[in-house]
C-alpha cells in the first residue's frame, strides 16, 4: 500500500508541474521552453482571457492543473488498487 501511495504522489506532483506550466502556457500564448510567441497551443476561453488582462491568470492556471493532477493521480491510484 505504501508504494501505491508514494508513485500516486510522484504522479501527482509531475502532473501538477507539467499541467501548471502548459496551462500558463497556453493562456499566455507562449512557448514554455523557448519563450517565443505562439498562437497554436489550445483555445483559450473568454474567462482566461480576462483573467489574463487582469493578471490573475496564473491562479486560474494553477487551480485547473490541481483538479487535472487530482484527477489522473486518482484515476492511476484506483487502477493500482485494483490490479496490484
Amino acid at each position: 500500500m505504501n508504494i501505491k501511495i508514494i508513485i500516486t504522489g510522484v504522479l501527482f506532483l509531475f502532473l501538477l508541474v507539467t499541467n501548471y506550466k502548459g496551462a500558463v502556457g497556453r493562456i499566455e500564448r507562449k512557448n514554455q521552453w523557448t519563450g517565443e510567441n505562439q498562437w497554436n497551443l489550445g483555445p483559450v476561453s473568454e474567462k482566461e482571457e480576462i483573467a489574463f488582462m487582469e493578471g490573475r491568470h496564473k491562479k486560474l492556471a494553477l487551480i485547473q492543473a490541481l483538479i487535472g493532477a487530482l484527477i489522473w493521480s486518482g484515476i492511476v491510484f484506483g487502477l493500482m488498487s485494483i490490479f496490484i
